[in-house]
């Protein structure tokens, strides 16, 4: 037994040059397919007949199924006219199948082409063509000259024939280069108007700058941003972009101008105060130039402002209620007779500040769905009202425009009508089935006028010889915490109160 089998032997086929994906790309790439004539390359085919001698020259592309000729001089016509054949009658195709040049003295007997539809209807005998290669190394075609009888082709004839070819093949890289670079300008202007789209639709400012900080570019944002009133290219930037505090954006740019790293204020946001707003700024450098991106957050830093007030607000009024309480317990533990009083006393202010903290929990809460809503001086008066009022008998009135309290007055607001409340059910006038309670309220100029008048209650002998715990918070509300100036009277009709306190203090 042999200690080896012989190798198969395989058939080795032809590379299919004229089917080539990448050949057939790059050729209707180069734009010449099925085009005019063109005079630059009827020139080539006119010079080659004259200096070879031949009726017939061509410059022929091969694609598939067919051979187009680009140029021709001499053909017969219909082809002269269609300027094309199929593959069958076509010796160019042999050029783009070998790479190489094809001369042909009698294709009658030649073993390539003797059955070439092209002999008997174009008449075609002696060939000589060389290949017309593109720039990236594909053959195109081929060009060359054709004679009706038989034709030994000599040397020079060949190197002539190559060098109007090598003519040929310079003018189609050319225009091939040039047809490229036409669709990367296009593309790149494409990118440009994209680019230039998305600047002008962004919400954040963008502005470039030369060396010389002059303003080359300026979106629509940045002039919305700027308010300039002028039209900012051309300007030097600090003409019309803010300094910033210390000149920070000054030193920003200055940076990225010197060092060409990107710089950036996103955590040291400045406030611009001529323009009274928070700006935030990136500097990037590209080569010469630098583009800033800013915004601004004047909406975000008020937001953040308003929330620390809000929370140093919150500390500020809890060791207030704590000031309030103890000095609550300790008044009414002074002025009580047991303990149950104490305690009854005592509870009715607590469920006064609590209402009261109801109404302003949502403004200094973080929760986003509190659903805060504005606090008005007559939803407190009936909320700590109302529940005194006399079924069936119009013993309550309140009347007075639309007043808006702050966060901070609206605690002491809550204490004064709980006090004058409380007093009024003991010992005044909703204390008597008969009694009335007026309770209205006015703006004067730059304050508000506040009156409490009670009417059909117990009749007072004298005003009280010693002030009691309430009266000293009504007035604590109204003089201290208020700002106020207060009058308490105790007429035979009953308790009148009258204040006035600056619409400054209601607001806060």
């Amino acid at each position: 037994m042999p200690d080896s089998f012989p190798p198969i032997e395989t058939e080795q086929r032809p590379v299919d040059r004229i089917g080539d994906r990448e050949r057939l790309d790059a050729l209707a790439d180069s734009n010449l397919l099925d085009t005019q004539t063109e005079e630059v390359f009827d020139r080539a085919v006119k010079l080659a007949t004259r200096l070879l001698g031949t009726p017939v020259s061509l410059l022929s592309l091969v694609d598939e199924t067919r051979q187009f000729f680009k140029a021709q001089e001499g053909l017969p016509t219909p082809y002269s006219s269609t300027r094309e054949t199929p593959l069958s009658h076509s010796f160019c195709q042999h050029v783009v199948s070998s790479g190489e040049l094809l001369a042909v003295e009698d294709a009658r007997v030649h073993p390539l082409v003797r059955d070439n539809l092209a002999i008997s209807d174009l008449g075609v005998i002696a060939y000589l063509g060389v290949p017309v290669i593109g720039a990236d190394g594909h053959v195109f075609g081929s060009f060359c000259v054709i004679q009706s009888e038989p034709r030994r082709w000599l040397d020079e004839e060949i190197d002539t024939l190559r060098s109007i070819a090598r003519g040929v093949e310079s003018e189609i890289r050319l225009r091939v280069e040039v047809a490229r670079r036409g669709a990367l300008q296009r593309a790149a202007d494409e990118d440009r108007q994209r680019l230039a789209l998305v600047l002008e639709s962004m919400a954040d400012g963008v502005l470039s700058i030369d060396r010389e900080m002059t303003v080359i570019y300026a979106n629509r944002s940045a002039r919305r941003i700027l308010d300039a009133g002028c039209e900012p290219i051309g300007r030097r930037l600090f003409d019309v972009f803010p300094r910033g505090e210390a000149d920070a954006f000054v030193a920003m740019v200055t940076n990225a101008l010197l060092t060409g790293e990107e710089a950036e204020l996103s955590e040291a946001v400045v406030k611009i105060p001529q323009m009274e707003r928070w700006i935030e700024a990136r500097a990037a450098p590209s080569g010469a130039e630098v583009t800033l991106f800013f915004r601004d957050v004047t909406v975000r830093q008020k937001a953040l402002e308003s929330r620390k007030v809000l929370v140093r607000e919150l500390h500020h009024r809890m060791k207030n209620l704590f000031s309030i309480v103890r000095g609550m317990i300790t008044m009414t533990a002074r002025g009580a007779s047991d303990p149950l009083v104490m305690s009854q006393a005592l509870q009715g202010r607590l469920i006064s500040l609590a209402r009261a903290h109801d109404l302003i929990r949502p403004a200094i809460s973080d929760d986003d769905d509190a659903n805060y809503q504005d606090i008005f001086l007559a939803d407190i008066v009936r909320i700590l009202v109302e529940p005194y009022r006399k079924p069936g008998v119009e013993s309550l009135s309140i009347a007075g425009p639309e007043l808006r309290l702050g966060v901070n007055s609206t605690t002491h607001v809550a204490l004064l009508i709980h006090e004058l409340t409380t007093n009024a059910n003991k010992y005044g006038a909703l204390s008597q089935p008969g009694g009335k309670l007026s309770v209205s309220w006015a703006l004067n100029g730059d304050a508000l006028d506040f009156h409490w008048i009670e009417t059909g209650g117990p009749e007072p002998s004298d005003p009280p010889a010693e002030i009691g715990f309430g009266s000293k918070l009504i007035q604590l509300c109204v003089r201290t915490q208020l700002e106020g100036e207060m009058a308490l009277d105790w007429p035979a009709s009953g308790l009148r109160l009258k204040a006035r306190i600056p619409l400054g203090s209601i607001a806060r």
